[in-house]
């Protein structure tokens, strides 16, 4: 059975435009949770979906999580629609939702009737689904992901009926094609989300549909190159190529960000650092601006390149990552393979770390960020001898180098003077499965007793308990100082089952 909560105190996040006076509000218990970072931050914006500086002790709601991409989900009447032989007309019928007057009318007056919507992105898995119901006529209704180069028949009825087609690709176009000529079909609904099934339906009107992908919880990085946006400086050696810091940037602001110019084949702009040798993660966010020739990125001075020409865009920027690659003296930068061909660049970085964290704008030195640090006092809120925290969080980076209980990453719960090596919780490691991307969400759960050792278990898998007892001993208690998106954590005075813990993890 999953875990009672019933008399738990409970904090969720995100914590929306919070301010230290209004943490206070989110409390069950009798302590207030605070929240400190001493240096500026950054996040991205989920109103703008641009980079945005967050001053010091602020929290960071950051990220967009699409729920669906799609504009006017319900008004199929719209420009952002293309209909071809079709015309659309409002309808009383009582719509999926229980509700009238929602749902709209498809009516083909020519054969192969069609509407769709196109969508600028990257390549990836994409679910496009659709709510229909049979008007007149007994022709194919079919859908379609990639504009109409594959289509798939669906069967539709006179009950509405969820569906859709799933496709890996860029630029998607969905939408439905009505084969006859004078059919017609109720529609309401229409859907596009990331993933390869349907995810649950929300509204979209002008904009895409979206929620924050919560609070941004991190450690202490330092981003070690420098002028980070500025590739004119001297700081980066360019081999047959130009700079000049003429493009708007990730944060929106005119000529804050760079641009690139190939004047011959496989032209260069690179950086190197001296350091002894470590793991070191460098990051690059890249737009194009002409040309179709590979780009490539590197961390270990041209030695290994990284192709990333597949993921580039002239309208969205790219954020490109070479991670966890022990040398020394790192020297990262990119290469364009054709002359004639430019890009955009900005927010470069490279920091000592197995993944890379939120960017680090830099200038003449290297920039410290310091450590996020959201706590609250056990006294009044937590049974440091007997209890359990549960948490949703996604990291935010394609890599396995996220511990459940390590600095590096996700501490759900921790005494506050323990932060540099993580505690109570050291004994206890959990790895979160290679892949997740920022918007895949990972549950996992922690129990500790006086009597017995810590346990975690992450997503319904195998319980994992280390050497240290469970007493969480007393003082301020953090919540998280690991790389990752904090959407929801909840604290019981209860010790869960290992089964038990099972349940809750694994479940929807």
């Amino acid at each position: 059975m999953p875990l009672d909560l019933n008399a738990a105190m409970s904090l969720f996040l995100p914590l929306r435009g919070t301010t230290q006076a209004t943490l206070k509000e989110l409390i069950k218990g009798t302590g207030s949770l605070t929240y400190t970072r001493a240096t500026t931050a950054t996040r991205l914006d989920p109103a703008t979906n641009q980079i945005a500086a967050v001053a010091s002790g602020e929290l960071r709601e950051d990220g967009r999580g699409y729920y669906n991409r799609l504009l006017y989900s319900e008004d199929f009447s719209q420009a952002a629609w293309t209909k071809t032989n079709v015309a659309v007309s409002n309808d009383n019928v009582l719509g999926p939702n229980g509700k009238t007057g929602v749902a709209q009318t498809l009516t083909a007056s020519a054969a192969n009737g069609t509407c769709l919507q196109a969508v600028t992105d990257t390549s990836r898995a994409r679910y496009g689904s659709i709510y229909l119901k049979r008007k007149t006529g007994s022709g194919n209704i079919q859908v379609t992901l990639d504009g109409g180069a594959t289509w798939t028949t669906v069967t539709v009825t006179g009950d509405w009926t969820r569906l859709g087609a799933g496709q890996t690709l860029a630029n998607p176009s969905f939408g439905i094609r009505i084969v006859t000529s004078g059919d017609a079909v109720y529609v309401f609904g229409g859907h596009l989300n990331d993933g390869s099934a349907a995810t649950r339906y929300v509204k979209s009107g002008s904009s895409p549909a979206y929620f924050p992908k919560g609070v941004l919880i991190e450690g202490q990085r330092t981003n070690l190159l420098l002028y980070s946006r500025d590739l004119t400086n001297a700081a980066w050696a360019k081999t047959s190529c130009t700079a000049a810091k003429d493009q708007t940037g990730e944060d929106g602001a005119a000529n804050s960000a760079s641009s690139l110019l190939a004047t011959a084949d496989a032209a260069t702009c690179l950086q190197a650092l001296t350091v002894a040798s470590a793991a070191f993660s460098g990051s690059i966010s890249i737009k194009r601006i002409t040309g179709t020739g590979a780009v490539s990125i590197t961390l270990d001075g041209g030695a290994t390149w990284v192709d990333v020409t597949a993921s580039l865009s002239t309208t969205v920027w790219y954020r490109a990552l070479k991670e966890n690659q022990t040398l020394a003296n790192p020297s990262f930068g990119i290469k364009l393979a054709t002359s004639g061909d430019k890009v955009a660049v900005d927010y470069t970085g490279v920091e000592q770390a197995t993944f890379c964290s939120s960017r680090i704008p830099t200038t003449s030195a290297a920039v410290t960020r310091n450590m996020d640090d959201l706590s609250l006092p056990s006294s009044g809120n937590i049974d440091v001898s007997l209890g359990s925290a549960f948490c949703q969080i996604a990291p935010v980076s394609n890599t396995s180098q996220f511990n459940g209980f390590q600095t590096e990453g996700y501490l759900i719960l921790y005494r506050a003077s323990d932060a540099t090596t993580g505690g109570i919780n050291t004994a206890v490691g959990y790895a979160i499965a290679s892949g997740a991307n920022g918007t895949d969400l990972s549950k996992l759960c922690t129990a500790w007793a006086a009597s017995g050792v810590m346990r975690a278990v992450l997503n319904g898998g195998a319980v994992a308990s280390g050497g240290n007892t469970g007493n969480l001993g007393t003082g301020a208690l953090s919540v998280g100082v690991g790389l990752g998106y904090v959407k929801t954590l909840v604290i019981s005075n209860r010790s869960p089952s290992d089964a038990e813990m099972q349940a809750i993890t694994a479940a929807a």
